[in-house]
């Protein structure tokens, strides 16, 4: 286990939820190393903690380590996995090492198919936002502290969990959260009635005294009731947690906030109903720890957003680049309707598929998520360790596209090099630029941003 190791190695360590497992670990004393295959932010950041970081894989980078610590992403054989099997190293996945952390603490806990990484990082600039300092896990940098994770004097730690891989039931928080269910990593679960399930057994590992925040009518929990002794809390339309008055406007959303008989003004900085409906699962998780609305509230209005999501990149050329991981259907329309409320004249969205056996069940579903866009550029599959599928590309998703929006400006452009030029001769100024996916995709606003700044 960790707790009696001296020094842990991570296996995959750049990605979002390695990186920020190891910077927790490295301010509670602990030896870090790690290795990934590319040079990452969250890298470059423990690399300015004192970690040693290796690009690449070899074997010999796990000896003298207690403990390795591998990513789900990781593909066997790898070189370090099959050392560490072989001399006896222990051996724990990035969930079980999750577990650790978490499972002696007061935890809250966010899971669901989308909005996670939002609503954790909501609770976290609420509780900072009351002078509480808790230990936070989450998938993205928080844009007010410029990072993912810290280790914090408080009883409480606030982290994001992943269900895609089934980790998630690992965990056993003081309140889980489940911003919504739908149908999402099939190639692990089989089914959507096998994903309900495991939310509904999550949900009964709950600790003695806690609490559930569920969404109102979702009905992956339709019928579910907690564990004698928990207790639950429902959020959206007509439940315990609701808004009203809803109001976009120019520099985010506004809304009222209500619990009961009890109202408190929000003003959002972050646009999208989507975020309204991931501040009221944030906002459900908080009253469960004994926040009152009026405070919520009030955090929830300093909250400065996360790391790609919605996140605005720069302005160039009266462009406006603004990157997003949105990668579902879901995701993908909802952060397009934000933009359209937002003060732009159009909206072109550049959209990455993320994953082959993702694309290949979904395309149809991603060619009804694009209305709220002007201008449609669609690239080639991010294939996120999988093998590519014969006949699964992103002209898949162009064609559903074009066969759902008829007359819309729609362009299939697989290859990176395409992109920065055609994206420059199109834009126009007022437009919004939205880079989509959980890919590489991210790096392309940088890259059309410096052209065109360098340009004459």
């Amino acid at each position: 286990m960790i707790a009696g190791a001296r020094r842990v190695h991570f296996v995959g360590i750049g990605g979002a939820g390695m990186s920020a497992i190891a910077k927790v670990l490295v301010e509670r004393g602990f030896e870090v190393s790690g290795s990934d295959l590319k040079r990452s932010r969250g890298a470059t950041m423990l690399e300015a903690m004192g970690v040693g970081v290796h690009i690449g894989h070899q074997a010999t980078l796990v000896d003298g380590a207690d403990v390795v610590v591998i990513s789900t992403a990781i593909p066997e054989p790898n070189p370090e996995l099959v050392r560490a099997r072989a001399t006896g190293i222990e051996i724990m996945t990035r969930g079980e090492a999750l577990a650790a952390l978490l499972n002696d603490l007061k935890s809250i806990v966010v899971a669901g198919t989308h909005g996670k990484t939002t609503t954790t990082s909501m609770i976290v600039s609420v509780l900072r936002s009351e002078g509480r300092d808790p230990t936070y896990l989450v998938g993205g940098g928080l844009n007010d502290v410029g990072t993912n994770a810290r280790l914090g004097r408080d009883e409480l730690a606030v982290a994001e969990s992943d269900e895609s891989d089934g980790s998630f039931l690992l965990l056993s928080p003081h309140v889980a959260v489940i911003t919504n269910i739908e149908a999402d990593h099939l190639d692990h679960w089989g089914s959507f009635d096998a994903i309900k399930e495991a939310f509904r057994s999550w949900l009964r590992a709950v600790k003695e005294g806690g609490g559930i925040v569920v969404p109102q009518g979702d009905d992956g929990l339709r019928g579910f009731s907690p564990s004698p002794g928990i207790s639950r809390s429902t959020f959206g339309p007509d439940g315990d947690v609701d808004a009203r008055d809803v109001r976009p406007h120019a520099s985010g959303i506004s809304f009222t906030l209500v619990h009961g008989d009890s109202t408190a003004p929000v003003a959002l900085r972050v646009p999208g109903r989507h975020n309204v409906a991931n501040a009221l699962a944030a906002a459900a998780a908080c009253l469960q720890v004994g926040l009152s609305l009026r405070s919520i509230a009030h955090g929830l209005g300093e909250y400065k957003g996360v790391e790609r999501r919605f996140q605005i990149r720069g302005e160039v050329g009266g462009v406006t680049v603004i990157d997003d991981y949105a990668h579902h259907p879901t995701e993908v329309e909802a952060t397009l309707e934000a933009a359209r409320a937002g003060p732009w004249r159009r909206v072109v969205a550049v959209f990455q598929p993320h994953r082959y056996s993702r694309t290949q069940r979904l395309h149809e579903d991603f060619g009804a998520s694009f209305g709220a866009a002007d201008r449609i550029v669609i690239t080639d599959v991010y294939g996120a360790g999988e093998s590519p599928v014969p006949g699964v590309t992103g002209k898949l998703v162009s064609d559903a596209v074009c066969a759902h929006l008829p007359g819309r400006a729609v362009a299939y452009l697989p290859h990176h090099g395409e992109l920065v030029a055609y994206l420059r001769a199109s834009s126009r100024p007022g437009d919004a630029l939205l880079t989509l996916g959980a890919g590489d995709i991210s790096a392309l606003g940088e890259e059309l941003l410096r052209a065109v700044e360098a340009s004459p």
